[in-house]
């Protein structure tokens, strides 16, 4: 069975963010895939205390980053780029926990969702992530996201079915060793 962790790096939860992560989260449990998240929110700033002076929580993070089959990502846009508490968590994890190993973005911003995808991808490839498909890239999403977990627009939904589908099947090949490692 294919294992994905979800990523919240909105931290908060109910947030648009959350909502779209929690909404591709089903559609991947749905077809199939076991998936996870974890709470970002709980690893301090990086700071380059040597690894036996950090908190449980980042032995936490990195072991469920190498359990992890892939990734989804969720990410708001602040001030044109993907929030400090995501970036921070990303910088704990290297290629032993994310390379080779395929993930999707998932963007979503009142206004310019882009830059926070493009953020996100760039760190993660530069990690050895395999971008697993399109991004979910949702701007003005109040109008194409709304209030729930479901999308508000067939052309987000549909967005969101044709990523989780292209993850799911790199995440299988890799699962099958047939992606090449980092």
């Amino acid at each position: 069975m294919v294992r994905i962790l979800g990523i919240n790096g909105a931290i908060r939860p109910g947030s648009t963010a959350d909502r779209a992560l929690q909404h591709v989260l089903g559609l991947l449990t749905a077809d199939g895939a076991a998936c996870e998240t974890f709470d970002i929110g709980t690893l301090p700033l990086l700071d380059g205390r040597p690894t036996d002076q950090l908190p449980p929580s980042v032995a936490a993070w990195r072991e469920a980053c190498r359990a992890a089959d892939g990734f989804v990502i969720a990410t708001p846009s602040y001030h044109g780029a993907m929030p400090g508490g995501l970036k921070n968590a990303l910088d704990f994890i290297d290629a032993p926990e994310a390379g080779g190993k395929p993930f999707l973005v998932v963007a979503v911003a009142g206004g310019d969702a882009e830059p926070a995808a493009t953020d996100v991808t760039r760190v993660m490839r530069h990690i050895g992530g395999v971008a697993g498909g399109p991004n979910v890239v949702v701007s003005r999403s109040g109008e194409a996201w709304g209030k729930g977990v479901e999308p508000a627009t067939p052309a987000a939904a549909d967005l969101a079915r044709r990523a989780a589908a292209a993850l799911l099947a790199l995440c299988r090949l890799r699962a099958e060793g047939r992606l090449p490692g980092p």
